[in-house]
């Protein structure tokens, strides 16, 4: 599950390239679905050449079968291109991790208090940062070997990717990509787990190309 977290995180790179660029024209006829897909996939990655930085804060919402009300947790994300990156919950505790380069460092409750170690010698953390920068590279061919991508042809503003690892299958049922309707903006980001359980993440004060605080490469 540590891992389809983190290859969530490349996802939201990789989809937030989306909103350097306008309306994208998504067809409705069920025939020109497939034509439309291929289209935002070319649209996407042209344009994330000119990603450099993403800074967002977010709201994350955990909804459980067991509760009546989700679980409720807000943060910040950075990340700059190539190889930084920033995910902290800031409530209702404080806990992240960050990586630039071959270090990492991950903390809870107090950020100068993190443990900082080198991936290289984390095997498991050295494969799932190369992922998430892979990602953001747009690399598109490497997404389609792992997941089955549809439009959503009642709603063409929706992603959905079915993961095709038998691994990931055991706990994610689906992730679902939310885009503005003129796919302008990444609105939010689900992960639906077997069972039911899903995670939504919403986006607010998104900044693009936009120098990161100083706190975030430290």
């Amino acid at each position: 599950m540590v891992r389809t977290i983190f290859l969530f995180i490349g996802i939201i790179i990789l989809l937030f390239s989306s909103a350097l660029y306008g309306d994208t024209t998504v067809m409705n006829n069920s025939h020109k679905i497939q034509d439309a897909k291929s289209q935002t996939f070319t649209t996407i990655g042209s344009v994330s050449k000119n990603l450099q930085t993403i800074l967002s804060d977010f709201i994350q919402e955990k909804h459980l079968a067991m509760l009546k009300d989700p679980l409720i947790s807000s943060g910040r994300f950075g990340y700059e291109k190539p190889d930084t990156l920033y995910w902290e919950i800031t409530k209702p505790a404080q806990a992240g991790f960050a990586v630039k380069g071959l270090k990492a460092r991950c903390w809870s409750n107090d950020p100068n208090s993190s443990q900082v170690f080198d991936i290289e010698r984390e095997p498991l953390v050295k494969a799932i940062a190369e992922q998430i920068f892979a990602w953001a590279r747009a690399d598109f061919s490497w997404l389609e070997k792992r997941y089955r991508i549809t439009i959503a042809e009642e709603a063409p503003s929706n992603l959905r990717l079915v993961p095709l690892s038998s691994h990931e299958k055991k706990y994610v049922s689906y992730l679902l990509v939310i885009f503005s309707n003129n796919f302008s903006q990444l609105s939010s980001v689900e992960i639906h787990e077997k069972g039911g359980d899903f995670t939504r993440i919403k986006f607010i004060n998104t900044l693009l190309n936009q120098p990161l605080p100083k706190t975030f490469s430290e």
